[in-house]
């Protein structure tokens, strides 16, 4: 039995400690489990009658809800006193103990076969294969709120003895276990992490940053073709933009037999410093061409400059525990998507824009861009007619703002150089820019007055 003094002293010490946090340790360990992983939490110390566990239910650029909480089991704590406590499943994305203590780790399953089996579209999904684990970062780790914004040192275990890497560190690590230091929750979330036999890993030279080209695939696939592509896109983008803002980029491709008949692929998610793409294995890169369809990944790589570094409120910070409203998706999307017809120079993809507003159903057409974005926050990919009209109307907005800025400059300037205010403001104020920021600065940036184009924009039934 514990004396009386020692538990003043536990106490007095922790009242000290409390609320002065260290380095916090997460170590994801990856055993001889077929379906599992293991998620610990080490940190100096939080007090469960505020503080909680919370399951990411969304990330940035993912612009929908997917309840990773089903996929969490046996959540549990160890208290000052070293005793084991169990997490219980609270409303929302959130776990929380019913011991009013304090507590200095939290331990929990992931079954990512049951995330796999039950996420039908393959992009929000972790994979597990025999040979092969795939972690989307914010599909397994959790945070606790008041912690979020302290530094991470991250050790990532292989029972298997298995090559590892990460985009956080685009290295292939040939054996077992690594550890990481990690800025915060939000870049541990937003990266990605591959490990097994079958990781395959490719560098890409003749580029000014380190490119990666990291795959998983079960079919036969030419990686030197993926990184031609990926040189391609991103030249092009530094082309456009004057600069490259990544300390690293790292191109992530999975193609896959498809888990059942109800699962689709081909969407991608874009990240800090890097891009992810899942497709079934039709659709796998095995060699050379010499016009390669590209655009998707132009598109996905260009949003390490917007919106992920330049951005409306909403998208950052981020709030975890769900979807947050976001009111300039046809920005972050329509913007980007812009782009990638001038660095591809495929004009006729601007038909393609008008030809998807002008032939919306009218629940689209009769929502003012504004409230598309509010509406595409949840449910961007679940509708794609919305996902699609609002990077229709947001790249539409961009290439006539982009006519009108030339021909006012005599060509001295173009849409570019709003897209440089934007990433220039950012910089310069350190915080997400509010809506109605958005049209002063593209107009100061470029010298031309836009707000005619940016009003027209912002009414319900554009046509073209």
């Amino acid at each position: 039995m514990r004396s009386y003094y020692t538990t003043i002293i536990v106490l007095f010490i922790t009242t000290i400690t409390y609320g002065i946090h260290d380095t916090i340790k997460y170590t994801l360990h990856h055993g001889i489990d077929a379906q599992s992983v293991e998620v610990n939490i080490a940190f100096d110390s939080v007090n469960t009658a505020t503080d909680y566990l919370m399951i990411p239910r969304s990330a940035p650029g993912t612009y929908e809800i997917t309840d990773y909480t089903r996929f969490i089991e046996d959540v549990k704590a160890i208290t000052i006193y070293g005793e084991v406590i169990d997490g219980l499943k609270g409303r929302g994305s959130l776990f929380f103990f019913r011991e009013k203590t304090i507590i200095t780790e939290i331990t929990y399953r992931v079954n990512i076969h049951k995330m796999e089996s039950d996420l039908k579209e393959g992009f929000a999904s972790s994979k597990m294969r025999d040979h092969y684990l795939g972690i989307l970062g914010y599909s397994v780790f959790g945070t606790i709120p008041s912690l979020e914004d302290q530094p991470i040192a991250l050790t990532i275990e292989s029972g298997d003895n298995w090559p590892i890497f990460t985009t956080l560190d685009p290295t292939l690590h040939p054996r077992g276990n690594l550890s990481i230091e990690v800025q915060n929750f939000a870049m541990l979330s937003d990266a990605q992490y591959l490990l097994g036999e079958d990781v395959q890993v490719h560098r890409v030279n003749e580029v000014d940053i380190p490119l990666v080209i990291a795959a998983y695939s079960e079919t036969e696939i030419d990686m030197e073709e993926i990184g031609r592509r990926a040189l391609i896109s991103l030249r092009g983008l530094a082309d456009y933009f004057g600069y490259i803002p990544m300390p690293h980029y790292t191109v992530c491709y999975e193609f896959l037999i498809p888990f059942s008949d109800e699962h689709s692929y081909g969407f991608s998610i874009e990240h800090m410093n890097s891009m992810t793409a899942s497709q079934d294995t039709s659709r796998a890169v095995k060699g050379y061409e010499e016009n390669p369809a590209i655009s998707s990944m132009v598109h996905h790589i260009g949003h390490s400059w917007i919106p992920l570094r330049s951005y409306g409120q909403g998208y950052r910070p981020f709030d975890w525990g769900t979807a947050p409203i976001i009111e300039t998706i046809w920005l972050n999307e329509g913007f980007i998507w812009y782009v990638m017809t001038v660095v591809l120079e495929t004009p006729e993809r601007i038909n393609w824009f008008k030809n998807v507003i002008n032939n919306a159903p009218k629940y689209i057409k009769e929502k003012p861009i504004r409230a598309l974005s509010q509406l595409g926050s949840t449910q961007y990919s679940t509708d794609f007619n919305i996902g699609r009209n609002l990077f229709s109307r947001g790249a539409l907005m961009a290439y006539e703002m982009d006519l009108h800025i030339q021909k006012e400059t005599n060509g001295e300037k173009s849409f570019k150089d709003a897209l440089l205010g934007l990433l220039k403001w950012t910089e310069s104020n350190q915080r997400a820019f509010e809506y109605d920021e958005i049209e002063p600065i593209l107009s100061y940036s470029t010298g031309v007055n836009l707000k005619s184009i940016w009003d027209r924009w912002q009414e319900a039934n554009p046509s073209y």
